[in-house]
Protein backbone atom coordinates (compact mmCIF):
# COMPACT_ATOMS: atom_id res chain seq x y z
CA UNK A 1 0.00 0.00 0.00
CA UNK A 2 0.80 3.41 -0.77
CA UNK A 3 2.88 5.79 1.98
CA UNK A 4 2.84 9.25 1.91
CA UNK A 5 3.92 11.75 4.05
CA UNK A 6 2.56 15.51 3.80
CA UNK A 7 1.33 18.46 5.60
CA UNK A 8 -2.40 18.54 6.76
CA UNK A 9 -5.66 19.91 4.90
CA UNK A 10 -7.91 21.90 7.28
CA UNK A 11 -10.84 18.93 6.73
CA UNK A 12 -8.51 16.47 8.23
CA UNK A 13 -8.24 17.67 11.70
CA UNK A 14 -10.65 15.57 13.24
CA UNK A 15 -8.71 12.41 11.63
CA UNK A 16 -5.39 13.72 13.06
CA UNK A 17 -7.13 13.92 16.28
CA UNK A 18 -8.45 10.33 15.95
CA UNK A 19 -4.45 9.42 15.25
CA UNK A 20 -3.71 10.98 18.77
CA UNK A 21 -6.32 9.65 20.71
CA UNK A 22 -5.37 6.13 19.74
CA UNK A 23 -2.15 7.26 20.75
CA UNK A 24 -2.39 8.81 23.64
CA UNK A 25 -5.24 7.03 24.81
CA UNK A 26 -4.61 8.51 28.62
CA UNK A 27 -4.67 11.71 27.43
CA UNK A 28 -8.50 13.51 26.68
CA UNK A 29 -8.84 13.83 22.84
CA UNK A 30 -10.08 17.46 23.49
CA UNK A 31 -6.42 18.53 25.06
CA UNK A 32 -5.37 18.05 21.49
CA UNK A 33 -7.65 20.39 19.43
CA UNK A 34 -5.83 23.73 20.92
CA UNK A 35 -2.84 22.51 18.63
CA UNK A 36 -5.04 24.01 15.35
CA UNK A 37 -7.84 26.14 17.18
CA UNK A 38 -6.13 27.35 20.27
CA UNK A 39 -2.72 28.51 18.70
CA UNK A 40 -2.81 31.64 16.77
CA UNK A 41 0.57 30.26 15.19
CA UNK A 42 -0.40 27.70 13.93
CA UNK A 43 0.30 26.60 10.45
CA UNK A 44 -1.20 23.28 8.72
CA UNK A 45 2.57 22.94 7.48
CA UNK A 46 3.43 22.47 11.15
CA UNK A 47 1.54 19.31 11.45
CA UNK A 48 3.04 16.37 9.56
CA UNK A 49 1.11 13.79 8.41
CA UNK A 50 1.78 9.84 7.59
CA UNK A 51 -1.13 7.68 5.33
CA UNK A 52 -1.01 4.68 4.46
CA UNK A 53 -3.57 4.70 1.19
CA UNK A 54 -5.89 7.04 2.20
CA UNK A 55 -5.85 6.38 6.10
CA UNK A 56 -3.90 9.21 8.35
CA UNK A 57 -1.98 6.58 10.70
CA UNK A 58 0.85 8.91 12.41
CA UNK A 59 1.02 12.55 12.66
CA UNK A 60 3.95 15.28 14.55
CA UNK A 61 2.95 18.90 15.32
CA UNK A 62 5.55 21.65 15.38
CA UNK A 63 4.60 24.43 17.43
CA UNK A 64 6.20 28.03 16.68
CA UNK A 65 6.90 30.00 19.48
CA UNK A 66 9.49 33.38 19.88
CA UNK A 67 11.46 33.08 23.32
CA UNK A 68 13.73 36.10 24.54
CA UNK A 69 17.31 36.07 25.27
CA UNK A 70 17.87 39.20 26.87
CA UNK A 71 16.23 41.42 24.76
CA UNK A 72 16.58 39.32 21.27
CA UNK A 73 14.12 36.36 20.32
CA UNK A 74 14.95 33.68 18.77
CA UNK A 75 11.91 31.46 16.78
CA UNK A 76 11.50 28.25 18.56
CA UNK A 77 10.57 25.06 17.04
CA UNK A 78 8.30 22.88 19.52
CA UNK A 79 7.64 19.07 18.89
CA UNK A 80 4.60 18.03 19.81
CA UNK A 81 2.28 14.73 19.80
CA UNK A 82 4.75 12.40 18.07
CA UNK A 83 2.77 9.80 17.73
CA UNK A 84 1.22 6.55 15.68
CA UNK A 85 -2.02 4.68 15.88
CA UNK A 86 -0.93 1.63 17.55
CA UNK A 87 -1.24 -1.35 14.60
CA UNK A 88 0.46 0.98 12.11
CA UNK A 89 3.93 1.52 14.46
CA UNK A 90 7.43 0.04 14.08
CA UNK A 91 6.99 1.26 10.43
CA UNK A 92 9.43 4.19 10.58
CA UNK A 93 6.38 7.11 10.16
CA UNK A 94 7.46 8.93 12.89
CA UNK A 95 10.86 8.93 12.45
CA UNK A 96 9.91 10.06 8.53
CA UNK A 97 7.98 12.75 10.39
CA UNK A 98 10.60 14.34 12.10
CA UNK A 99 12.47 14.50 9.41
CA UNK A 100 10.22 16.21 7.56
CA UNK A 101 9.67 18.69 10.46
CA UNK A 102 12.80 19.46 10.72
CA UNK A 103 13.03 20.27 6.82
CA UNK A 104 9.90 22.33 7.51
CA UNK A 105 12.07 24.31 10.89
CA UNK A 106 14.98 25.22 8.29
CA UNK A 107 12.70 26.65 5.51
CA UNK A 108 10.60 28.59 7.74
CA UNK A 109 13.26 30.50 10.10
CA UNK A 110 13.14 28.71 13.13
CA UNK A 111 16.41 28.85 15.26
CA UNK A 112 16.43 25.79 17.17
CA UNK A 113 13.41 22.88 18.61
CA UNK A 114 12.58 21.81 21.70
CA UNK A 115 10.78 18.90 23.20
CA UNK A 116 9.79 16.83 26.06
CA UNK A 117 10.17 12.95 26.28
CA UNK A 118 10.96 10.24 28.32
CA UNK A 119 12.45 8.53 25.42
CA UNK A 120 15.55 10.65 24.93
CA UNK A 121 17.43 7.53 22.61
CA UNK A 122 14.75 7.89 19.79
CA UNK A 123 15.00 11.88 19.25
CA UNK A 124 18.85 11.63 19.98
CA UNK A 125 19.48 9.70 16.73
CA UNK A 126 18.07 12.59 14.71
CA UNK A 127 19.98 15.71 16.71
CA UNK A 128 18.25 16.16 19.78
CA UNK A 129 20.52 16.63 22.95
CA UNK A 130 19.54 16.63 26.52
CA UNK A 131 19.28 19.89 28.25
CA UNK A 132 19.65 19.37 32.01
CA UNK A 133 17.37 21.97 34.09
CA UNK A 134 17.55 22.06 37.53
CA UNK A 135 13.72 21.80 39.44
CA UNK A 136 13.53 22.90 43.32
CA UNK A 137 11.57 20.82 45.40
CA UNK A 138 11.14 21.71 49.28
CA UNK A 139 8.79 21.46 52.20
CA UNK A 140 6.70 23.89 53.81
CA UNK A 141 7.50 25.30 57.00
CA UNK A 142 5.04 24.15 59.49
CA UNK A 143 4.67 27.19 60.98
CA UNK A 144 3.56 29.63 58.54
CA UNK A 145 3.11 33.82 58.90
CA UNK A 146 0.02 35.55 59.11
CA UNK A 147 -0.99 37.07 55.79
CA UNK A 148 0.45 41.00 56.09
CA UNK A 149 -2.03 43.83 55.20
CA UNK A 150 -1.49 45.38 51.41
CA UNK A 151 -2.30 43.10 49.13
CA UNK A 152 -5.98 41.06 48.32
CA UNK A 153 -5.35 38.03 46.87
CA UNK A 154 -8.05 36.48 45.17
CA UNK A 155 -9.25 33.65 42.27
CA UNK A 156 -8.57 34.38 38.99
CA UNK A 157 -11.52 36.04 36.93
CA UNK A 158 -12.46 36.16 33.62
CA UNK A 159 -11.67 40.06 33.01
CA UNK A 160 -7.99 39.80 34.41
CA UNK A 161 -6.74 38.65 31.42
CA UNK A 162 -5.39 42.08 29.99
CA UNK A 163 -4.35 42.39 33.29
CA UNK A 164 -2.62 39.53 33.85
CA UNK A 165 -0.82 39.83 30.21
CA UNK A 166 1.05 42.55 31.68
CA UNK A 167 2.54 41.25 34.84
CA UNK A 168 3.60 38.44 33.13
CA UNK A 169 4.87 40.98 30.41
CA UNK A 170 6.86 43.62 32.33
CA UNK A 171 7.83 40.69 35.01
CA UNK A 172 9.77 39.12 32.11
CA UNK A 173 10.51 41.62 29.58
CA UNK A 174 14.28 40.69 29.68
CA UNK A 175 14.30 36.82 30.92
CA UNK A 176 16.05 34.98 28.66
CA UNK A 177 13.75 31.69 27.47
CA UNK A 178 10.71 33.14 28.20
CA UNK A 179 8.28 32.99 25.50
CA UNK A 180 6.55 36.18 24.23
CA UNK A 181 2.66 35.78 24.30
CA UNK A 182 -0.30 37.73 23.15
CA UNK A 183 -3.81 37.88 25.23
CA UNK A 184 -4.95 35.78 22.25
CA UNK A 185 -2.18 33.43 22.88
CA UNK A 186 -2.85 32.82 26.20
CA UNK A 187 -6.52 33.13 25.94
CA UNK A 188 -6.32 29.90 23.28
CA UNK A 189 -3.35 27.88 24.95
CA UNK A 190 -4.62 27.76 28.33
CA UNK A 191 -8.46 27.20 27.43
CA UNK A 192 -9.39 30.32 28.65
CA UNK A 193 -11.87 30.28 25.86
CA UNK A 194 -13.82 27.52 27.34
CA UNK A 195 -13.54 28.53 30.93
CA UNK A 196 -11.25 30.62 33.45
CA UNK A 197 -7.82 28.60 34.00
CA UNK A 198 -8.14 27.25 37.70
CA UNK A 199 -5.16 26.99 40.22
CA UNK A 200 -4.88 30.84 39.61
CA UNK A 201 -4.55 33.98 41.96
CA UNK A 202 -4.05 37.35 41.85
CA UNK A 203 -2.46 39.96 44.19
CA UNK A 204 -4.88 43.47 43.97
CA UNK A 205 -3.40 46.64 45.85
CA UNK A 206 -6.21 49.33 45.59
CA UNK A 207 -8.36 47.08 43.14
CA UNK A 208 -5.36 47.26 40.72
CA UNK A 209 -3.90 43.76 39.52
CA UNK A 210 -0.47 43.60 40.32
CA UNK A 211 1.03 39.63 40.67
CA UNK A 212 -0.54 36.74 39.84
CA UNK A 213 0.32 33.04 40.83
CA UNK A 214 -0.39 29.36 39.31
CA UNK A 215 -0.38 26.88 41.63
CA UNK A 216 -2.32 23.48 41.59
CA UNK A 217 -2.25 21.78 44.52
CA UNK A 218 -2.45 17.56 44.70
CA UNK A 219 -0.34 15.78 46.40
CA UNK A 220 1.90 18.10 46.48
CA UNK A 221 1.88 22.13 45.81
CA UNK A 222 2.95 22.76 42.67
CA UNK A 223 4.07 26.70 41.59
CA UNK A 224 4.41 26.42 38.15
CA UNK A 225 4.98 30.42 37.04
CA UNK A 226 4.31 33.46 39.29
CA UNK A 227 4.28 37.09 37.58
CA UNK A 228 4.44 40.43 39.01
CA UNK A 229 4.53 44.54 38.25
CA UNK A 230 8.22 45.45 39.34
CA UNK A 231 6.68 48.25 41.16
CA UNK A 232 5.32 45.48 43.21
CA UNK A 233 7.55 42.82 43.60
CA UNK A 234 6.27 42.51 47.43
CA UNK A 235 3.15 40.72 46.58
CA UNK A 236 4.97 37.95 45.96
CA UNK A 237 5.04 37.04 49.49
CA UNK A 238 1.38 37.25 49.89
CA UNK A 239 0.97 35.52 46.86
CA UNK A 240 3.16 32.66 48.24
CA UNK A 241 1.94 32.67 51.21
CA UNK A 242 -1.31 32.48 50.38
CA UNK A 243 -1.14 29.31 47.92
CA UNK A 244 1.33 27.51 50.84
CA UNK A 245 -1.63 28.20 53.41
CA UNK A 246 -4.35 26.24 51.59
CA UNK A 247 -1.55 23.52 50.92
CA UNK A 248 -1.44 23.18 54.42
CA UNK A 249 -5.60 23.45 54.95
CA UNK A 250 -5.61 20.28 52.46
CA UNK A 251 -2.47 18.70 54.62
CA UNK A 252 -0.12 19.01 51.36
CA UNK A 253 3.46 19.29 52.79
CA UNK A 254 5.71 19.08 49.71
CA UNK A 255 5.73 21.52 47.30
CA UNK A 256 7.57 21.62 43.17
CA UNK A 257 8.60 25.05 42.70
CA UNK A 258 9.09 25.42 39.18
CA UNK A 259 10.79 28.81 39.02
CA UNK A 260 13.44 30.69 38.33
CA UNK A 261 16.52 31.87 40.54
CA UNK A 262 14.79 35.62 41.11
CA UNK A 263 16.17 37.38 43.88
CA UNK A 264 12.18 38.82 44.29
CA UNK A 265 11.22 35.13 44.77
CA UNK A 266 14.43 33.14 46.47
CA UNK A 267 14.05 35.67 49.79
CA UNK A 268 10.16 34.68 49.56
CA UNK A 269 11.07 30.52 49.19
CA UNK A 270 13.58 30.44 51.71
CA UNK A 271 10.85 32.41 54.41
CA UNK A 272 8.05 29.82 53.44
CA UNK A 273 10.01 26.63 52.85
CA UNK A 274 13.00 24.47 54.02
CA UNK A 275 14.80 21.08 53.07
CA UNK A 276 15.33 22.07 49.80
CA UNK A 277 16.84 19.95 47.14
CA UNK A 278 16.67 19.93 43.59
CA UNK A 279 15.89 17.24 40.80
CA UNK A 280 17.10 17.16 37.05
CA UNK A 281 14.69 17.15 34.17
CA UNK A 282 15.87 16.52 30.40
CA UNK A 283 14.11 18.61 28.11
CA UNK A 284 15.79 17.86 24.46
CA UNK A 285 16.90 20.73 22.06
CA UNK A 286 18.42 20.89 18.37
CA UNK A 287 20.16 23.80 16.74
CA UNK A 288 18.52 24.53 13.48
CA UNK A 289 19.88 27.48 11.73
CA UNK A 290 23.17 28.13 13.34
CA UNK A 291 24.22 31.53 11.80
CA UNK A 292 21.08 32.76 11.49
CA UNK A 293 20.35 32.24 14.90
CA UNK A 294 24.39 33.55 15.95
CA UNK A 295 23.35 36.99 14.16
CA UNK A 296 19.98 37.45 15.97
CA UNK A 297 22.15 37.68 19.25
CA UNK A 298 24.99 39.90 17.77
CA UNK A 299 23.10 42.63 19.26
CA UNK A 300 22.41 41.37 22.83
CA UNK A 301 25.84 40.36 22.71
CA UNK A 302 27.22 43.81 22.15
CA UNK A 303 25.10 45.20 24.97
CA UNK A 304 26.55 42.44 27.14
CA UNK A 305 30.11 43.63 26.69
CA UNK A 306 29.48 47.20 26.35
CA UNK A 307 29.42 47.36 30.24
CA UNK A 308 32.42 45.91 30.73
CA UNK A 309 34.12 47.21 27.66
CA UNK A 310 35.36 43.20 27.40
CA UNK A 311 37.84 42.30 24.72
CA UNK A 312 38.77 38.92 22.75
CA UNK A 313 38.11 36.12 20.53
CA UNK A 314 36.83 33.02 20.64
CA UNK A 315 35.61 30.19 18.35
CA UNK A 316 32.46 27.71 19.53
CA UNK A 317 32.81 24.19 17.37
CA UNK A 318 29.27 23.16 17.58
CA UNK A 319 28.39 19.77 15.21
CA UNK A 320 26.37 21.88 13.39
CA UNK A 321 29.15 24.30 12.60
CA UNK A 322 31.48 27.11 13.56
CA UNK A 323 30.98 30.27 15.25
CA UNK A 324 33.77 33.17 15.31
CA UNK A 325 33.32 35.58 17.49
CA UNK A 326 35.14 39.10 18.55
CA UNK A 327 34.10 41.24 21.43
CA UNK A 328 36.20 44.80 20.61
CA UNK A 329 34.88 46.78 23.63
CA UNK A 330 31.83 48.22 22.67
CA UNK A 331 30.56 45.57 19.56
CA UNK A 332 30.50 41.96 19.01
CA UNK A 333 31.37 40.95 15.82
CA UNK A 334 31.25 37.29 13.62
CA UNK A 335 35.60 36.80 13.05
CA UNK A 336 35.98 33.39 11.12
CA UNK A 337 39.81 33.47 12.15
CA UNK A 338 38.85 33.61 16.11
CA UNK A 339 41.08 31.69 18.40
CA UNK A 340 40.76 29.73 20.59
CA UNK A 341 38.64 27.03 19.58
CA UNK A 342 35.81 25.28 22.37
CA UNK A 343 34.33 22.75 21.15
CA UNK A 344 30.93 22.10 22.73
CA UNK A 345 27.54 20.47 22.25
CA UNK A 346 24.18 21.96 20.67
CA UNK A 347 22.84 21.75 24.33
CA UNK A 348 25.62 23.29 25.81
CA UNK A 349 25.67 25.85 23.49
CA UNK A 350 22.00 26.90 23.43
CA UNK A 351 22.75 26.31 27.77
CA UNK A 352 24.73 29.41 27.67
CA UNK A 353 23.05 31.70 25.17
CA UNK A 354 19.83 31.02 27.86
CA UNK A 355 22.34 31.84 30.80
CA UNK A 356 21.56 28.03 32.18
CA UNK A 357 24.98 27.23 32.14
CA UNK A 358 27.82 28.96 32.32
CA UNK A 359 31.74 29.00 31.09
CA UNK A 360 33.18 27.57 33.99
CA UNK A 361 30.60 24.21 33.49
CA UNK A 362 31.89 23.91 30.14
CA UNK A 363 33.54 20.23 30.38
CA UNK A 364 36.29 20.93 27.34
CA UNK A 365 38.96 23.13 29.50
CA UNK A 366 39.33 26.47 28.37
CA UNK A 367 41.51 29.22 28.99
CA UNK A 368 41.03 32.05 31.65
CA UNK A 369 41.02 34.40 29.60
CA UNK A 370 38.74 32.81 27.14
CA UNK A 371 36.15 31.75 29.99
CA UNK A 372 35.96 35.52 31.28
CA UNK A 373 34.75 36.17 27.94
CA UNK A 374 32.53 33.75 27.80
CA UNK A 375 30.96 34.52 30.96
CA UNK A 376 30.35 38.09 29.94
CA UNK A 377 28.83 37.06 26.39
CA UNK A 378 26.76 34.48 28.02
CA UNK A 379 26.48 35.36 31.89
CA UNK A 380 24.16 33.30 33.80
CA UNK A 381 20.79 34.45 34.41
CA UNK A 382 17.32 33.64 36.19
CA UNK A 383 15.80 31.49 32.95
CA UNK A 384 12.85 29.79 32.86
CA UNK A 385 10.47 28.31 30.34
CA UNK A 386 7.33 28.61 32.17
CA UNK A 387 5.02 25.15 32.76
CA UNK A 388 1.71 27.21 31.08
CA UNK A 389 3.91 27.75 28.03
CA UNK A 390 4.19 23.67 27.45
CA UNK A 391 3.71 21.39 24.50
Amino acid sequence: MEVTFRAIHPDEFEACLDVWDAAFSDTPREYFRKYFTGDPWFHPEYTRCAFEGKRMVSAVQIVRREVRVGQATLTLGGIANVGTVPAYRSRGYSTQLLRDAITVMENDGFDFSMLFTGIHGFYARLGWENLPVKVMHAEIRPELPLPEGGYRVRPLADADLEALCACYEQCNAGRSFTVVRSPAYLRGWTGWEERTPPDVYVAEAAGKVVGYIVAPIGESLSVTEVGWLPAYSECVFALMLHVTRLAAECQVTQARLHIPRDPALMGVVRNLFHRFTWHEYLPMVRVIRLQPLVNKLLPELSRRIQAVGAKGTVRLRLPSGTIGLRAAGDEVTRDANALPEVAITQAQFLGLVFGLVGAEELPEPVPPQTRVLLNVMFPRQPAIYWAWDGF
